[in-house]
């Protein structure tokens, strides 16, 4: 592992994480992750029981690790342990860390809870050490491993395990499996079932786009600048939604035009200058973007409890203008910008007079 390395974060698609084998399991992990939904504080469980149940079963050693050379924020160098042999073990047959992030733990631990940044190193209570990284970079919606019987999540015989509650044991329909594996990061959502996405025809509810698995997603063409804004017919690639109800803080946006917008505080939007930021740091004043490019005020912004489920959404197009698709008659960002296109968070995405450069 190189710094590069870990500064990075995995990639996550559609509010999920492929093993690098596993991109034609897309529509696969997404029903493991609908399944296998948590909110923030049960993913945030789950991620530190795969690093106790890694350390203590698969380690059996504080000092059977490695020094990455890599300093630490806070003094000394990053210490790391590393549950299976890529060479001998590349799907990393019953480790708690998935080849992603290359089998090791305080990597796979941190990089599931935070953003990019400077990473501090401590000792938990066992004498094992840990990383972690300013409150301010912590995920809103961390990353937590599913896991499988087989590798491949393609393969017929691949059957959903479940953590146990008592133990490290994941379990087959409550039985202890003997074999296991990580089949990809699971991420939630975050529009909530009556917001509105744009399709071929018009618009509708994304819970009701999700039950009649609409395919004719309208979003921005790749030529598309901020002042010459040109809508095209896309394809979905996927969508995720929870299983369970859970409690979400919503940000209620209200505008001058008589918009309203519903999303979680850290959903990708356009504002007025044509940068992509999180709903969370938009104020009254900024100006959202139309479907058509013009500018609307926000006039109020409401912080409010949703209780139940939410929804999102992604086209099969990979670059980024194409990523911008018509919710409520804004311009916002699908699930790319939130998962493996975070570093493109609070940049320029829709320029004036100039074409898009990614």
């Amino acid at each position: 592992m190189n710094k590069n390395q870990l500064l990075g974060a995995v990639v996550v698609l559609a509010g999920v994480a492929l093993l690098p084998t596993e991109a034609s399991a897309q529509p696969i992990l997404l029903q493991r992750c609908s399944a296998d939904n948590l909110d923030p504080t049960q993913a945030l469980a789950r991620i530190e029981w795969a690093r106790k149940c890694a350390v203590q079963l698969r380690i059996g050693n504080p000092n059977n690790g490695y020094d990455t050379g890599i300093p630490a924020a806070n003094g000394g160098t990053l210490f790391d342990y590393v549950e299976a042999d890529a060479a001998t073990n590349p799907n990393g047959q019953n480790a708690f860390s998935g080849p992603n992030y290359g089998f090791e733990v305080n990597y796979a631990n941190v990089n599931t809870r935070f953003l990019s940044g400077p990473t501090t190193q401590s000792a938990d209570a066992n004498g094992y050490k840990i990383w972690s990284r300013a409150a301010a970079r912590a995920r809103a919606r961390p990353l937590y491993p599913t896991f499988g019987t087989t590798a491949n999540l393609n393969d017929a015989s691949n059957q959903q395990l479940i953590p146990s509650a008592a133990s490290c044991a994941l379990l087959n329909n409550g039985a202890p499996a003997g074999t296991f594996f990580v089949n990809g990061y699971c991420e939630a959502s975050c529009y909530t079932g009556d917001q509105n996405i744009l399709f071929e025809g018009g618009e509708m509810p994304i819970i009701e786009a999700l039950n009649s698995r609409r395919e004719d997603l309208v979003t921005l063409a790749s030529s598309s600048t901020l002042d010459n804004i040109q809508l095209t017919r896309n394809e979905t690639y996927g969508y995720t939604v929870e299983t369970r109800d859970t409690d979400h803080d919503i940000f209620a946006i209200s505008t001058v035009g008589g918009g309203k917008l519903s999303v979680t505080d850290e959903h990708p939007v356009i504002n007025g200058e044509g940068r992509m930021v999180q709903a969370k740091t938009l104020k009254v004043g900024d100006e959202l973007v139309r479907a058509d490019g013009s500018r609307d005020a926000i006039v109020s912004i409401e912080r409010v409890k949703h209780f139940g489920k939410v929804y999102n959404i992604r086209p099969v197009s990979e670059d980024l203008v194409s990523n911008v698709l018509v919710a409520q008659g804004f311009l916002v960002g699908s699930s790319r910008f939130q998962n493996d296109d975070v570093g493109y968070m609070n940049r320029i995405i829709l320029y004036n007079n100039v074409p898009h450069i990614p």
